[in-house]
């Protein structure tokens, strides 16, 4: 969930050749989006866990497919130094600093995790501590403080989701960051492989550049299309011990196995965005990529409607592609050094704020609610309930986010980039 890519600054005009391009620290616009995100999760959270009834009434559940925004988003961003460096010439086009990758990677979410998780499950002492989808809606039953060494050693590495006996446990939403784990550990050695074959190989990069979210996007339809196989070997036809339950079936469902196609989405909207950037596309086609993208999210939407209707496996793959669509709407004119009015709304300093702190109000949002819950500030299942639990929640949970942002996230980073300039600075 980081955003620590570097794009074009965004002016009007063509674009530039590769070689006199201007770079800044960040995309516009994709913290903003970040922010609407996480805000977006929390609310599923909030209202389902509260007002079950008013949220189904409101079908505020949809809100949760913003966590497949985030993956796809991760792999989008997280590539492109890769794919960047791979689009240059034979001689210059090397692998980025893995070091320097690792140390970022673990930088980026490990300190807040590990601390936000010490102080819920010690302090708050609202970890869970068996599997929630075992406990009734709107209580804090199954949580308390986690005393076993292998559940506690599961949730400080994030392996908890490795073990039908740990799944879920801890700070309950923090199953996306061992998912995310996984994308960042496979990332390297699969462009490792892809960059050697760039010195033997006369294939063209642009080419290339699409092999490894090519083979992502395999292994996650593949690992969807299995999962009938492994829920009718599960021992259960509840739908929600499958897909949550302390058994293996959720284990694999909530795998990189079956997930690795949202982060293969984002990456080749990456290599969409860099073939811009660098004026591999034909300029009639690059001046409608935008167009295109748009054009296209109805269809799709559309036909993620139908797998809904029919509880598809590969639902969650359409609602990818509707997310790499959406990405390349708002990024596709900055690829072309242009300016986005869309970019540019969603960069309101408000939600950027929100999206610098996603990680530290993400970690936070559930122990928040149970929290509050406990202590019988959450009101009931209405509308006007529903509602001021949601302004209620946030407000508290983008509270503690911008604290632990400002005191472990930022510092933590801040210390990251100082070990990284020590060090000759890798070709990117």
């Amino acid at each position: 969930m980081s955003q620590d890519v570097t794009s074009a600054t965004p002016t009007p005009g063509t674009p530039e050749p590769a070689s006199t391009r201007p770079r800044r620290a960040r995309i516009i616009g994709l913290d903003g989006v970040r922010g609407l995100l996480c805000l977006s999760i929390a609310i599923t959270h909030i209202t389902g866990h509260y007002s079950p009834k008013t949220a189904a009434t409101w079908q505020t559940n949809v809100f949760g497919f913003s966590l497949v925004y985030f993956f796809v988003l991760s792999g989008f961003l997280l590539s492109l130094p890769f794919i960047r460096n791979l689009f240059k010439e034979r001689a210059a086009a090397t692998l980025p600093n893995v070091t320097d990758y690792a140390v970022h990677r673990l930088a980026r979410i490990m300190p807040a995790y590990v601390l936000i998780f010490l102080f819920v499950n010690f302090v708050l002492q609202v970890s869970y501590v068996q599997n929630p989808a075992l406990q009734p809606l709107g209580t804090e039953d199954g949580t308390g403080m986690i005393t076993d060494p292998g559940m506690l050693i599961a949730n400080l590495t994030l392996t908890q989701s490795y073990f039908p006996a740990y799944i879920q446990t801890g700070i309950n939403p923090s199953w996306s960051l061992t998912l995310e784990y996984a994308f960042y550990a496979t990332l390297p050695m699969l462009f490792y492989v892809v960059f050697a074959l760039r010195k033997r190989l006369s294939v063209s990069p642009l080419a290339m550049a699409t092999w490894v979210p090519l083979f992502l996007l395999v292994v996650g339809l593949v690992g969807r299309a299995l999962i009938p196989v492994v829920f009718a070997h599960a021992g259960t036809t509840d739908f929600m011990l499958l897909n949550w339950g302390p058994n293996w079936a959720a284990v694999y469902t909530k795998s990189f196995l079956t997930n690795a196609d949202n982060f293969a989405l984002g990456m080749l909207a990456a290599v969409t965005f860099v073939a811009i950037e660098r004026g591999d596309v034909p300029e009639r086609l690059s001046r409608r990529v935008r167009m295109l993208s748009t054009l296209a999210i109805l269809p799709v939407l559309l036909g993620c409607g139908v797998l809904l209707v029919f509880a598809s496996q590969f639902v969650t793959a359409g609602v990818a592609v509707i997310a790499a669509l959406m990405i390349l709407v708002i990024v596709a004119p900055l690829a072309r050094h242009q300016k986005s009015r869309l970019a540019s709304a969603l960069d309101f300093r408000p939600i950027r704020f929100v999206g610098e702190i996603s990680l530290s109000a993400y970690l936070w949002h559930f122990p928040v609610l149970l929290m509050l819950g406990r202590i019988g500030w959450m009101a009931g299942d209405t509308l006007p309930g529903m509602l001021r639990n949601i302004v209620l929640a946030l407000a508290v949970t983008i509270l503690a986010g911008a604290v632990t942002y400002y005191l472990i996230e930022k510092p933590a980073m801040n210390y990251a980039k100082r070990i990284r300039s020590k060090k000759k600075p890798a070709q990117v």
